[in-house]
């Protein structure tokens, strides 16, 4: 019989007869590696797949609240693992598109403006918000203007 090689690990196998396009081994790992790849290529074009994990996720977190509080609080080191992985992640991420509370912005002439909220993917606290600020009125006349007049 025939031997292959696993694309995942590499190692020669003899292929089951019953599959015929056998590429990964029998090892535990290699078919975890094989359902992964399955996985994400069936969310990348299965709009029906996706919405069901979605609604299935959102479903385990309904059930579970605390999970993820719990879990930090019993992991401290997976917690302070993953706060250093993502501060290195906020590094490689543009300054510009990163929100922090105490971030200067240009001082605002007086008049009306219309605060839009604007969904863009960029690292942003809870309590703030991303607007786009359009001018509807000109600003109010200073009083060296009024007194030209």
């Amino acid at each position: 019989m025939e031997l292959r090689f696993c694309v995942a690990c590499g190692k020669s196998f003899q292929p089951h007869p019953q599959v015929a396009h056998q590429t990964y081994c029998s090892s535990n790992k290699c078919q975890s590696e094989r359902k992964r790849k399955w996985q994400r290529e069936k969310l990348k074009s299965d709009a029906d797949y996706r919405d069901n994990q979605t609604r299935a996720q959102d479903d385990w977190r309904k059930r579970n609240p605390n999970y993820w509080k719990t879990y930090r609080e019993l992991n401290i080191e997976y917690a302070e693992r993953n706060r250093r992985l993502q501060r290195s992640r906020n590094k490689r991420v543009k300054a510009e598109t990163i929100a922090k509370m105490d971030e200067q912005t240009p001082l605002l002439s007086s008049g009306i403006y219309r605060l839009i909220r604007v969904d863009v993917p960029v690292i942003a606290k809870s309590d703030e918000w991303i607007v786009e600020i359009n001018i509807l009125s000109s600003p109010f006349p200073s009083s060296t203007e009024i007194a030209k007049r």
